[in-house]
């Protein structure tokens, strides 16, 4: 199916006009909070401890549009849960540029790097709105904007960031997970991401795992579904898989339904102009899962603690129509 991408994922590159999709797009202990309902091991360096609950987030503030009210209701019940990130969302030329206060063509990999800083702090600071703790969060360090190339890779070959010019992970706040783990960067290759997320689904045992759906409109969501699916083979795993959906094909302006942000209300399927949103995923999604007000409001307060994208002012009512009374998912796909 042909993809039409918004103009607002149009980014600029130094050899012209280069369509990428990046919108919304020092070591560290990865250590569990212990919690009385489910106590867990702390993590050593270089190994995860268990946990219940495993998110795959393709750029920071997918997890928390897909599944905040989730991760709430997991931690209000003592569960542990882990958020990984596949990219730093740092090719974002829009944030950028606002971020920055220069022009899109002048914007240089230091800024790139500077907005993938602020993008992390976001990370952190969201993801302590809801309860999960910044040791429990695990940073990939892929490339935004073309993880999907690296991931289709018939062979190792190497992959360069258009933007930061970097052709290995890094993490300019908390050590991406292969530094880390294994001492050194990881090259910007498949058997690389691939097998970064075979450790931390094999390490963190985990009862369920949530990540963005293969239906899912932009490539980097596409291709994290797919290395979840890849790792999940590989290593045998026996839990439940639940994906959710940021971007439905066709014009972003349909997804999430209403088209506000709407803490009173369900998400809704709907058709415009003869076409179904979501069109991609059958309907109604095979779970919902409700929302208090107060889980609400703390979904849209972690939206905008990512003020990178926040700011843009026109991803306020897409990033907020997210808010609702429930969250959609989809089973075992």
């Amino acid at each position: 199916m042909k993809i039409t991408i918004p103009r607002r994922w149009m980014l600029a590159g130094a050899a012209g006009a280069v369509l990428l999709t990046a919108w919304y797009a020092g070591s560290f202990f990865f250590r569990s909070r212990p919690a009385a309902a489910s106590p867990a091991t702390p993590s050593t360096p270089g190994h995860l401890s268990p946990v219940d609950i495993l998110v795959f987030s393709p750029h920071p503030d997918d997890d928390v549009l897909g599944c905040s009210g989730v991760i709430q209701q997991a931690i209000a019940d003592g569960k542990q849960v882990r958020v990984v990130f596949s990219t730093l969302g740092d090719a974002y030329t829009e944030a950028a540029s606002l971020l920055l206060h220069k022009e899109a063509t002048s914007l240089t990999e230091t800024d790139y790097f500077e907005l993938a800083k602020n993008r992390q702090q976001e990370a952190i600071n969201a993801e302590g709105l809801l309860g999960v703790p910044a040791e429990n969060l695990v940073f990939l360090g892929y490339p935004d904007g073309v993880l999907a190339r690296v991931a289709s890779a018939k062979t190792n070959a190497m992959v360069t960031s258009l933007f930061t010019h970097r052709s290995s992970t890094y993490g300019p706040i908390v050590t991406d997970y292969h530094s880390w783990a294994h001492g050194r960067a990881a090259p910007y290759y498949r058997d690389s991401v691939l097998g970064d997320f075979v450790e931390v689904l094999q390490q963190s045992t985990p009862e369920r795992v949530y990540v963005a759906d293969g239906a899912d409109a932009h490539p980097d969501h596409a291709a994290t579904f797919d290395l979840v699916k890849a790792a999940i083979a590989q290593t045998g795993y026996q839990g439940e898989l639940r994906t959710f959906l940021v971007h439905s094909h066709g014009s972003p302006d349909e997804w999430p339904w209403p088209h506000a942000a709407t803490p009173n209300r369900r998400y809704e399927q709907h058709t415009a102009n003869g076409k179904t949103y979501p069109g991609d995923l059958p309907w109604p999604p095979d779970e919902r899962v409700a929302l208090t007000p107060e889980q609400a409001e703390v979904k849209r307060q972690a939206i905008m603690a990512h003020a990178t994208q926040w700011n843009l002012p026109e991803n306020k009512i897409p990033l907020g129509a997210f808010v609702k009374a429930d969250e959609v998912f989809w089973a075992n796909r």
